[in-house]
């Protein structure tokens, strides 16, 4: 009986949880719950980006620039310091100074470079572009009269067609001032017509070249005089040959000079 019980407290001892297997105390558990507790540490301060010196901001590409500059906003904001704060109104005062310096530099590239100003083809006074427009307004009508026996203009409309009255007034007022032989066709009534010019809706007006398989749209929906005769214009210009699809803003003035895609050898 008393070996048993001796047998049985070696047991309990070996699986004891004071103790291991081999009978070696074990480290005590760490403590926890409401009078036990480690204090929270206290979060370092927030850091900006680290700015460079002058010297080294002069050498850094704008958007390295800006990258700061938007970094060192969000660092003022959460910091809310006036050291940060200063920080990133010092980033915007460098950006700014190098915007103007460059502003000043690009004037006086333009004054001795004047093949590269947009002014001496367009001019900035509101007396000379008044003037330029009237000439290249009496340059289009000259055109489009000269052309009158060469080309006509087809309208397609329907009866289900809101805007087609009224674009037929402009298709007679562009005839009156032209010259220009007109002609208005019925979608619903004509639909081979249609099919023929790829006509998807109404109003559409097509410029034809007569006695030949030419034309070309040149306006879709309802426009206005000076647009239908912009484009009848530069389609006369296109469908002759005198210019290609990226010079089709061109005016017989612009060609090789400031405004025309195709100069300097493209």
């Amino acid at each position: 009986m008393m070996r048993m019980r001796k047998t049985a407290l070696v047991l309990a001892a070996a699986i004891s949880p004071c103790g291991s297997a081999l009978g070696t105390p074990s480290a005590a558990p760490e403590k926890t719950g409401y009078w036990w507790y480690e204090d929270p540490k206290e979060e370092e301060p927030r850091q900006g980006p680290a700015i460079p010196d002058d010297a080294a901001l002069a050498q850094l590409p704008p958007s390295d620039i800006q990258a700061l500059i938007d970094a060192q906003l969000e660092h003022a904001l959460v910091a809310q310091t006036p050291e940060a704060v200063a920080d990133y109104y010092r980033l915007i005062d460098l950006s700014r100074r190098r915007s103007r310096g460059f502003a000043a530099l690009s004037n006086v590239v333009l004054l001795e470079n004047p093949e590269l100003n947009a002014r001496s083809a367009y001019p900035i006074t509101n007396a000379a572009r008044d003037e330029l427009t009237r000439r290249r307004e009496r340059e289009r009508t000259e055109r489009l009269q000269r052309a009158r026996s060469e080309f006509a203009l087809i309208m397609f409309s329907s009866e289900r067609c809101a805007f087609c009255i009224s674009q037929w007034n402009v298709m007679q007022y562009f005839a009156e001032q032209t010259g220009w032989i007109i002609k208005r066709v019925d979608v619903d009534l004509e639909p081979s017509k249609a099919a023929r010019f790829n006509v998807q809706g109404t109003p559409m007006t097509v410029m034809i070249r007569r006695n030949s398989t030419q034309w070309f749209p040149v306006a879709v929906g309802s426009d206005s005089y000076p647009v239908l005769a912009d484009n009848a214009y530069r389609a006369i210009r296109l469908m002759k040959g005198e210019i290609n699809e990226r010079q089709f803003f061109n005016g017989e003035g612009d060609d090789g000079g400031f405004f025309d895609p195709m100069a300097g050898g493209e």
